[in-house]
């Protein structure tokens, strides 16, 4: 199957080999080269850090304990992005290429302000958030440079209060466009999926197109989408494309490879971007990556027994047929409150069926396979 980016072209041009068979770096070599170094018994790190016998230790070997917080919750959305928010729910995918994520987690102005607060507080250690979406949202191969110069003058400022910065490159159920945060749009369009009609085959649960008003939306429902068909088929896809798609092709480079060479490269402009910063120690490979339909060895079944069942909850088969127009009838399960002194409870019922008629497909398109 080849699927043609349209307006997303790529021109695939042969990379400089550096210890990668494919030509570009791996994960473990996105960190900026000056990150650390080999010195002896220890590894020494940036911020006069270093690991002896299993413990973070300072410049005297005295071990250090670091006390951080993730930073933050807001990097996750566009910046002046409210979910929810009916007047920009028209516009959730047409402007989804022009977003800016500047000013994520806060402006550069009142940087001194949190991290002198962090300070004050006797933290000492960040784990600061990006997204791939932040990064590269035009298109592929397309990279905000503001951001990228916002995020490392962010981090300059956070050097000057003893600040170490641990990178992660953060998604939840694969991007905003299936319910979470990470990826831009144009993954899930140049593979031939339709997002605008995800809510229709219930492939995955967006506020922004559920129709719901936030204070009606289930609280601590997204995790579902892991078990729905858009961040199934994506995950499966990045991690696996090449044994379980292998003829699938996006302007003539395999699924797998396209994908995860955009990530890379994308974080390896993050990575070049923050060179000589030495209050960096770490940079992370992905927050809590999905295995999708790998390994799943009964696709009529529940992907595992220790999925979250809230709401509609299609078997894995049954979200491949829902994507693809095919009515089923779905389990749905609903959760009750039951409160105990000032203790609250969740409990969920035992499953009713729910029949899902969709009048449209999202799945991968006939007419592009080859």
């Amino acid at each position: 199957m080849t699927t043609p980016l349209g307006s997303h072209r790529l021109s695939v041009e042969a990379r400089q080999s550096t210890s990668s068979a494919h030509g570009r770096p791996s994960l473990s070599q996105l960190a900026p080269p000056h990150v650390y170094h080999s010195t002896g018994a220890a590894q020494v790190f940036s911020g006069g850090l270093a690991i002896r016998h299993g413990h973070f230790v300072d410049t005297h070997g005295r071990v250090a304990l670091l006390r951080g917080v993730n930073l933050g919750g807001s990097s996750k959305l566009p910046d002046g992005h409210v979910p929810g928010d009916p007047a920009q729910q028209s516009k959730f995918f047409d402007d989804a290429p022009h977003v800016s994520f500047v000013n994520r987690p806060f402006p550069l102005e009142e940087a001194d302000i949190h991290f002198a607060r962090l300070q004050r507080w006797g933290l000492t250690f960040v784990r600061f958030i990006v997204t791939w979406e932040a990064i590269e949202h035009a298109g592929p191969g397309q990279y905000d440079r503001s951001y990228l110069t916002y995020v490392r003058a962010l981090l300059e400022k956070a050097s000057e209060y003893g600040i170490l910065i641990y990178i992660d490159p953060h998604q939840d159920v694969w991007s905003r466009f299936t319910g979470g945060d990470g990826a831009p749009l144009w993954t899930l369009e140049c593979l031939g999926l339709e997002p605008r009609h995800f809510e229709a085959t219930k492939s995955a649960l967006c506020m922004e197109t559920c129709g719901l008003p936030p204070t009606e939306f289930p609280k601590m429902i997204w995790p579902t989408n892991y078990f729905k068909y858009a961040t199934a088929t994506m995950f499966t896809l990045f991690w696996g494309g090449q044994r379980f798609a292998p003829k699938c092709h996006v302007n003539g480079v395999q699924v797998q490879e396209f994908l995860q060479s955009h990530f890379i490269d994308a974080m390896a402009e993050l990575a070049q971007a923050l060179v000589g910063l030495k209050n960096i120690v770490g940079f992370g490979p992905m927050n809590e990556p999905s295995a999708g339909y790998i390994g799943v060895e009964d696709l009529s079944k529940c992907f595992h027994d220790n999925e979250l069942r809230y709401d509609l909850a299609p078997t894995p088969f049954q979200g491949m047929c829902l994507a693809d127009g095919i009515a089923q009838t779905v389990a749905s399960w609903s959760n009750v409150k039951t409160t105990l002194a000032k203790f609250t409870q969740m409990n969920l019922t035992r499953p009713r069926a729910s029949m899902m008629q969709p009048h449209v497909r999202c799945s991968l398109s006939l007419d592009r396979m080859q």
